[in-house]
């Protein structure tokens, strides 16, 4: 999950992972005054990078680590739906090619928006029909976050078949579908899909295939079967922190140097509250939200889609990338994908313990954000040990004696394992001081 990454050669393996959900808490953060309850507030964290859109404690369903390894069925299942898409592609520029008549090539884009938008739809209830099913216990998380990955390809397929679509209607003059330009209608999609992917689902779906792999040392058993063409190669699970709502979920992960965040709450899109109307409004809107962020970014974009009520916008800061969604009629942030470099992040203040001339040190940014373990001698030398929170394990330090994951809610228990000795550290996450999304950073 840390080390540097390989891409094995995957051959018939699955490695199951035992993966109850850790309930974990956090402090409530009260509204300001005259501010609806919402599900979802992006808040500012303690240290100087981009806030989060977090769930609020009293809409948290689930919260526990998952892990994500090899899986067959799970990689034949994606790969079928790749190729139907595909061949659905194929079928759609067949058809075009085989009749002249305009008003035949109309009908049949018509036809296949009017298919895009049913699965479009369906996407939505398989999605919420996936997270009920895990919070009340009947999905386990290794299977929870197999299936978000077909989601998440499903609706790849969707925006290419939207794309395609696209194309193949400007040759057709005059196409209109549902009474709007194609190129509205194509935009409009791109941003209804925008739920359903993001960089989290992307690296699980990597590891589905099989393409997350770990040096081993040569001298230290491989506790698990190998994939790959050397000794050096094994098997890892990319580990994810996963919380829920009712019908929404946030996802977080750390892979080859990097951290990946994604959230979609879908409950703000359906509550009534003040409005974003234009270009301006929404501009003040996001610099309200990601102080950060519009302060601190070199590349800022923005797009508004009337038609369905959402505004995108994007930042290119120091520390990654930043995309949300917001409502426009909810002034409301619902989806939000983010991408960070570790060696560029800040940290809070570590804490630090000492035991047998061994020093452990806990680096924190934020609740579901990147958490550093870094384990030494006293004097400095880099340490090889296990670490695990809140009873789950979540890697090893290995040779630089570092590891990064993800924080969990609320007070952690950080434990490492080292040479038969046990160290740990008991630290609140939750490093942040601020009640509101609307305060701005604080020291830690």
């Amino acid at each position: 999950m840390v080390h540097p990454m390989r891409r094995a050669i995957a051959l018939v393996l699955a490695l199951c992972c035992v993966l109850a959900p850790v309930a974990l808490a956090a402090p409530a953060s009260r509204p300001p005054d005259g501010a609806r309850v919402s599900s979802a507030a992006p808040v500012t964290p303690a240290t100087e990078t981009t806030s989060y859109l977090r769930i609020t404690p009293d809409s948290l369903e689930t919260a526990a680590y998952n892990g994500a390894t090899i899986d067959v069925s799970g990689t034949l299942a994606l790969e079928t739906q790749q190729l139907d898409g595909r061949f659905q592609q194929e079928v759609l520029r067949q058809r075009l090619s085989d009749t002249e008549s305009v008003t035949a090539r109309h009908e049949q884009i018509e036809t296949t928006a009017a298919r895009i938008d049913e699965r479009i739809a369906a996407l939505h209830d398989r999605q919420a029909t996936t997270i009920t099913a895990y919070n009340n216990g009947s999905l386990s998380g290794q299977a929870f976050l197999r299936d978000l990955a077909r989601i998440g390809a499903a609706a790849g397929r969707l925006e290419t078949a939207v794309e395609q679509l696209q194309r193949r209607a400007e040759s057709v003059p005059q196409s209109t579908i549902d009474g709007t330009s194609v190129i509205n209608w194509a935009q409009n999609r791109q941003f209804e899909l925008a739920p359903f992917g993001g960089p989290v689902r992307d690296r699980v779906t990597t590891a589905l295939r099989g393409e997350n792999t770990v040096p081993v040392d040569a001298d230290v058993p491989s506790g698990v079967a190998r994939v790959g063409s050397t000794r050096e190669e094994r098997l890892e699970p990319l580990w994810v922190y996963a919380e829920t709502t009712a019908d929404g979920v946030v996802l977080a992960t750390v892979d080859d140097g990097q951290y990946y965040r994604e959230a979609y709450l879908p409950s703000e899109r359906n509550t009534t509250a003040g409005s974003v109307e234009n270009n301006t409004d929404v501009r003040n809107r996001r610099a309200m939200l990601y102080p950060w962020a519009e302060n601190n970014s070199g590349s800022k974009g923005q797009r508004n889609v009337q038609q369905v009520g959402i505004s995108r916008f994007r930042f290119s800061h120091d520390h990654g990338r930043l995309t949300a969604y917001l409502d426009q009629s909810t002034s409301q942030v619902f989806v939000e994908h983010q991408q960070k470099t570790l060696t560029r992040l800040p940290t809070a203040a570590p804490v630090t313990t000492t035991a047998a001339n061994r020093r452990l040190v806990v680096n924190r940014t934020h609740p579901t954000g990147p958490l550093e373990v870094l384990l030494t001698t006293e004097s400095g030398k880099r340490l090889d040990g296990t670490v695990t929170i809140e009873n789950r394990t979540v890697g090893e330090t290995g040779p630089d004696g570092r590891l990064w994951t993800v924080a969990p809610r609320g007070n952690a228990t950080v434990t490492v394992r080292v040479n038969g000795s046990i160290m740990r550290v008991e630290t609140s996450v939750a490093v942040t001081t601020n009640g509101t999304a609307l305060v701005a950073p604080t020291s830690p």
